[in-house]
């Protein structure tokens, strides 16, 4: 489901950044119609929901209005759901605000992490810290809302410092929260430029590369050979430009990118 269009961020790799979207306004549905639309697919036998809109749980204004209308229908006694959120604004939720969300059924967040590099976080204007990250995946899965990361690996000009800071966070936060009742899981990806984003304009003046190499997407073979079953259901993200963005090479991006999948895969199927 959609709760809301547009973002109020500019983070410089993402396609929904503001600067790159300027004929898109932020308008956010009205609570009473996102729950009439789940109260008729309840009626369908509907009982576990997504948010997939960047303000669902990115906007205090939002959640509040939004939580104020599921504590009245008593949405966490019939339905499950999961959504996107900001580290930033879940930083500065209250402990009353996490659980009146535990209450109204929410289930898992999708945060966007991107890095452990603070040079790196500052770079593409995330607004946040590694110290921020840790502190909101601690506050969520101590109240059992299971947590998805989302990082990205080969940013321009990363070194391979830098993401080594980065797979050092990821095994950090499985280790944080391997003993609270909320789980962890690392989705990574490697970068890729996205016309109109302002990772795009700084290439374009700063690098050699040509809009068509930088728009050169193809399909990218993770496996060595044969089926890996840890990169199963994430074929469709393994595309690339296959350009030198980095400071670190592309070979040893996509190596880091495959050991944490691996690793990802087998904390989720092995026995508890």
């Amino acid at each position: 489901m959609v709760g809301a269009r547009g973002c109020p961020y500019n983070c410089s790799f993402c396609g929904a950044a503001v600067s790159a979207n300027p004929d898109t306004s932020i308008r956010t549905r009205d609570p009473y119609n996102i729950l009439a639309e789940m109260h008729q697919l309840k009626d369908a036998d509907v009982t576990a929901f997504r948010f997939v809109d960047d303000l669902f749980l990115g906007a205090r204004r939002v959640i509040e209005h939004m939580m104020g209308a599921f504590t009245t229908e008593r949405v966490g006694e019939w339905a499950a759901w999961d959504a996107t959120g900001r580290i930033n604004v879940l930083h500065r939720a209250s402990d009353a605000t996490l659980d009146t969300l535990v209450r109204n059924g929410l289930r898992e967040v999708a945060l966007g992490v991107e890095s452990g590099s603070e040079r790196m976080l500052t770079l593409i204007d995330k607004r946040i810290d590694p110290g921020m990250t840790r502190t909101v995946v601690r506050r969520l899965t101590e109240r059992g809302i299971n947590v998805k990361g989302y990082f990205i690996l080969g940013f321009p000009t990363e070194t391979a410092e830098e993401i080594g800071t980065t797979v050092r966070l990821v095994r950090d936060l499985w280790e944080l929260t391997d003993p609270l009742p909320g789980r962890f899981r690392a989705s990574v990806f490697e970068y890729r430029p996205y016309p109109g984003t302002p990772d795009w304009h700084r290439l374009m003046a700063i690098s050699h590369y040509t809009a068509d190499q930088l728009l050169n997407y193809t399909a990218v073979d993770l496996t060595d050979a044969g089926v890996d079953e840890s990169m199963r259901e994430r074929d469709e993200f393994n595309f690339s430009v296959n350009l030198q963005l980095s400071d670190a090479p592309i070979d040893y991006v996509r190596t880091q990118l495959v050991a944490l999948s691996r690793e990802q895969y087998a904390r989720q199927t092995s026995p508890a």
